[in-house]
């Protein structure tokens, strides 16, 4: 096995991420033990090398199974991982190092990622989505990589090729990832918001949280409301946020009769600039079915895409639907 990478580049938000620690807890080990030696970039940031992130990883379990960490701080990683050996014995091996993809197409490391699900290796799958956000940016990421990979859990899962377990696997990895990106976002102050849910009774939220991080990419503010909402509250939570859209993600199951009635009231009671979007797995049945203009079918993350800039760049101006002024859009 090769030995972690001691190039200095994750922030202090990855490593508390990775290890379970606080950032707190790291800078009291940092001063008191010197565990680690970070380096500032020139905007004041911490960086850390996967090396020191699996120090602390280590030095976190054996802290928890008793050992002070006084005594332990200054072993070796070598020695670290014979002791979390002893410790914890199902663990029979240290997590894979951090993969490398630097000659890796974002289509190959797709397929890296389901072989990490079929294998139930959380480690890896994180530590490969956490890299192709370095590598190929944000939005290819969510793009060609984690959105098929979701897909492809989903129908391997269907056909009973991948247990349950492996659906709920990918599906936490997934939405422990772009809770990172969600939590380090920052709108502009006149960014557009747009509200993103499930209809009641769809419970899969995946897609959702997708769509909110695609909508932070290209700038807009994303209220995330979790799944499984009615349609009033969607409604008040719109007029509340002064809300430009809402997109809806349904994916399961494909067939409930009461969904249709759902998205018809949630139109009725959304004023009629504000746009509605439903996408997913399920959502082209469910168009169907509800047959009312002024609700617009998004097949992909890129057909998202296409909606939403073509909702900022309709107008420079609009009007407020809740107050009747004119607002910048």
């Amino acid at each position: 096995m090769s030995a972690p990478s001691r190039e200095l580049r994750h922030p202090i938000k990855v490593v508390c991420h990775r290890t379970g620690l606080t950032a707190h807890v790291i800078r009291v080990w940092e001063r008191r033990y010197g565990l680690v030696c970070c380096k500032r970039t020139d905007s004041n940031r911490r960086l850390y090398s996967d090396e020191e992130i699996e120090r602390l990883r280590l030095l976190k379990q054996l802290t928890g199974c008793g050992h002070r960490i006084s005594q332990i701080a200054c072993l070796c990683l070598d020695e670290l991982y014979h002791l979390h050996k002893k410790e914890l014995p199902e663990r029979i091996d240290a997590p894979a190092p951090v993969p490398d993809l630097t000659h890796a197409t974002p289509d190959q490391c797709q397929a890296r990622c389901m072989d990490a699900v079929k294998q139930l290796d959380c480690f890896t799958l994180t530590k490969l989505l956490e890299e192709a956000c370095l590598r190929y940016g944000a939005r290819t990421t969510l793009l060609r990589i984690v959105s098929p990979l979701v897909y492809e859990v989903g129908e391997a899962w269907r056909k009973g090729e991948l247990r349950v377990s492996h659906e709920h696997l990918a599906t936490n990895v997934v939405r422990d990832f772009l809770a990172i990106g969600a939590r380090c976002y920052q709108p502009p102050p006149d960014a557009p918001e747009i509200v993103v849910t499930t209809p009641s009774g769809q419970c899969h939220e995946v897609g959702a949280l997708l769509a909110s991080a695609v909508a932070r990419d290209l700038g807009w503010r994303a209220t995330y409301l979790g799944p499984s909402l009615a349609a009033e509250e969607i409604a008040a939570c719109v007029q509340t946020r002064r809300a430009r859209a809402v997109a809806l993600s349904l994916v399961y199951p494909s067939d409930d009769p009461n969904v249709p009635a759902e998205i018809t009231k949630l139109r009725q009671l959304l004023p009629s600039s504000v746009a509605l979007l439903m996408g997913g797995r399920a959502a082209f049945g469910y168009h169907r079915a509800v047959r009312i203009p002024d609700v617009r079918l998004v097949d992909c993350l890129a057909s998202l895409e296409g909606a939403l800039e073509e909702l900022v760049g309709k107008v420079e101006m609009a009007t407020d639907p809740f107050t009747g002024l004119l607002v910048k859009n």
